[in-house]
């Protein structure tokens, strides 16, 4: 197996940018070898090269074949599993940030299994990024079993390492993007659900209200509010809150910043403000979630 990862920033900085790299590998899997269940605060997609395989998300199970793509979304618990006669050879891509779940339903929609036109392509794009980081694989090589043996990590831990990383992964999404047809040339011609919903995802951590949205678009605030609420049966007050909600939780675990400091990397002014939304919504203070969860995406 090959496999690399992004040590520059960690995951709360990386959340913070429209998309990040987090890793990327390659593996000839054994008969019946099992990943998770597990819990990931990244995404991760896999290409399946050869092989078969079966995708568990929550109870529900999904048979991938080759030529197909399987989606690991963020924040749900998840297991896959290589066939026992045949199981897969893939490749993966693990990434995160603002953007990303937005970039992710422009390939797979509602769905957590799509057609790939050519997987091959994709392979060889995993293996410039891990060629970036690991010297020992020469340009232009191809994963097998028999050349690598063992099993390699590398990592980008500088900052001309990160943005190559980061720059490949966006050359990637460009050209799954583009394969699928499922590119917008400009949001602003989505329709104003999905248009409210990329302006809160943009500015959730800014003091934004929704006279700012509807400033934005042009549009009366009551409408802007009925809009949202008939696509996804809730008020953009509510998702609001609820992005600010999942965002603190991540901070909460996976860092040792102060309340006043993750009140306002979230939109709101002061700590006691914050904690009584955090806990109105959780049913648990910010400290007792944070000792309550203390390994949550582990």
């Amino acid at each position: 197996m090959l496999q690399n990862s992004d040590l520059f920033l960690n995951a709360v900085e990386k959340d913070s940018l429209d998309l990040a790299f987090q890793s990327s590998g390659i593996d000839q899997c054994v008969c019946g070898n099992i990943f998770g269940p597990r819990i990931r605060r990244y995404y991760l997609i896999h290409f399946v090269l050869d092989g078969f395989g079966v995708l568990q998300i929550e109870e529900k199970k999904y048979p991938v074949k080759p030529g197909q793509a399987f989606l690991i979304p963020a924040g749900v618990n998840a297991a896959y599993q290589a066939d026992f006669r045949h199981p897969w050879k893939y490749c993966w891509i693990g990434y995160q940030g603002t953007q990303a779940g937005y970039y992710t339903s422009l390939l797979f929609g509602d769905g957590f299994v799509t057609d790939i036109q050519d997987v091959t392509l994709y392979e060889k794009m995993i293996m410039k990024f891990l060629a970036f980081t690991d010297r020992r694989i020469p340009d232009g090589a191809r994963f097998t079993p028999e050349d690598f043996p063992l099993t390699f990590f590398s990592e980008a831990k500088n900052a001309s390492g990160h943005l190559k990383l980061n720059g490949l992964l966006k050359e990637m999404f460009s050209s799954l993007v583009a394969e699928h047809h499922k590119d917008q040339e400009d949001i602003s011609s989505a329709p104003y659900p999905k248009q409210i919903k990329a302006y809160i995802d943009r500015h959730y951590n800014e003091h934004m209200q929704i006279q700012d949205i509807a400033d934005y678009l042009h549009l009366n605030p009551h409408y802007v509010t009925a809009v949202f609420k008939q696509k996804y049966f809730k008020t953009p007050k509510q998702y609001l809150t609820e992005l600010r909600i999942e965002k603190a939780k991540i901070y909460l675990v996976d860092t040792d910043y102060s309340l006043q400091v993750i009140a306002n990397a979230v939109g709101l002014e002061n700590p006691f403000s914050f904690s009584r939304l955090f806990k109105s919504v959780t049913g648990y203070s910010p400290s007792e979630y944070k000792k309550r969860f203390p390994n949550w995406f582990s």
